[in-house]
């Protein structure tokens, strides 16, 4: 490949590095709101729970108890199925972005050798 070619490699390859990294940032920030949502759901749980517990004459319903256990499991089940997806993205980003660096440091390198040999020849 000559010069040119490689610097044009080396610019693809830059920007696919790049967005990869943007690809894993913006996964990092899916999951900070899937942790936002999980916590709401605990809270939701926790504010069921003690409503069904709390009477005045100290019994609990167990339907509402019930019904709150059957939501918390959906929407728990739910977040932790779509963070293994995002877990299983992001391992796929990282094992790519390492390719891609991989190759980019070999690029650089022929772009420097080329550049030694091309003024080797004029010292």
């Amino acid at each position: 490949m000559g010069v040119s070619a490689n610097q044009s490699r080396m610019m693809t390859l830059t920007a696919r590095m790049h967005d990869l990294e943007l690809r894993a940032q913006q996964i990092s920030n899916e999951k900070v709101v899937m942790s936002l949502k999980s916590e709401a759901y605990a809270t939701k749980y926790a504010d069921d729970m003690n409503s069904a517990t709390s009477s005045s004459d100290g019994s609990v319903n167990e339907s509402m108890l019930k019904a709150a256990q059957s939501e918390y499991d959906k929407n728990t089940s739910e977040i932790s199925r779509q963070e293994k997806l995002l877990d299983l993205e992001l391992s796929q980003i990282n094992t790519e972005h390492s390719a891609v660096t991989t190759e980019y440091d070999s690029v650089k390198s022929l772009i420097s050798d080329n550049t030694d040999r091309s003024f080797s020849l004029f010292g």
